[in-house]
C-alpha cells in the first residue's frame, strides 16, 4: 500500500527529529518515492551515479556475485537507514546490487545534491554529516565483528544490535551477511535454543 505524503513526512521526521518541517520538505522534494516487491532490485550494480535511498518501510540487502556464482551479502539495512553502494562517494563503478527484502518503501536521492544543499542549510548539513557518521560506525562495527568474533558471537551481536533484521530477513541472507553457511546458522540457532 502506498504511503501518503503526510506518512512519508512523519517517517522522515521520526528518523531525523532535529530537522524542522522546512528541511523535511526540502529533503522530500529532492527524492523519488518507490515501492519494491520482495527480491526486486532497487539499485543495480555497474552504476557511477550518486543515488542512494532512505528505507521508509521494510528491509534491503546489498550483495555481489563472486566468480563461483555465490552471493556475498555486504550489508542488510532496515527502516530508517540510508542504503546503497559505498562507492557512491567515489568515482568508482558500483559493484553492489541492492534488493528489497519483502515489500520495501524507499526515497531515492542523489547524495551529492544533499551535500550541496547542506552548504546552504546547516540543518541539512547536520543530516548529511550524521549519515556519514552512521556509515562509518556501521563499517567499523562490521570490521570489528569479523576480526574479533566467531560465528556464534557475530550472530548474537546481530540479535543484540538489530533484532529487526532477524524479523524481516531470510536465514540464508543472515548467514551470508555473517560470513557463514545457512547450515552453520541453523546449528547456532539450535544450540542457543537448547541453552535457553
Amino acid at each position: 500500500m502506498t504511503l501518503s505524503k503526510s506518512e512519508i513526512k512523519h517517517l522522515v521526521k521520526t528518523f531525523y527529529p532535529y530537522l524542522k518541517n522546512k528541511e523535511v520538505e526540502t529533503f522530500i522534494k529532492m527524492t523519488t518515492y518507490g515501492i519494491y516487491k520482495n527480491k526486486e532490485i532497487i539499485l543495480k550494480n555497474g552504476r557511477t551515479d550518486k543515488t542512494v535511498f532512505l528505507i521508509l518501510k521494510g528491509s534491503s540487502r546489498a550483495y555481489s556475485i563472486d566468480k563461483n556464482g555465490y552471493e556475498c551479502i555486504y550489508h542488510i539495512r532496515s527502516k530508517g537507514y540510508i542504503f546503497g553502494d559505498p562507492r557512491v562517494f567515489t568515482d568508482q563503478v558500483q559493484i553492489l546490487k541492492t534488493e528489497a527484502i519483502g515489500e520495501t518503501h524507499v526515497l531515492k536521492f542523489d547524495i551529492e545534491k544533499l551535500e550541496s544543499l547542506g552548504y546552504e542549510n546547516p540543518e541539512i548539513m547536520k543530516m548529511f554529516v550524521n549519515i556519514l557518521k552512521e556509515i562509518i560506525q556501521a563499517f567499523s562495527h562490521r570490521i570489528h565483528t569479523f576480526v574479533s568474533m566467531n560465528s556464534e558471537e557475530r550472530y548474537l551481536d546481530l540479535v543484540d544490535i538489530n533484532p529487526l533484521y532477524l524479523e524481516s530477513t531470510f536465514d540464508k541472507h543472515i548467514a551470508s551477511f555473517l560470513g557463514i553457511r545457512a547450515l552453520t546458522l541453523h546449528r547456532i540457532k539450535k544450540r542457543l535454543k537448547i541453552i535457553k
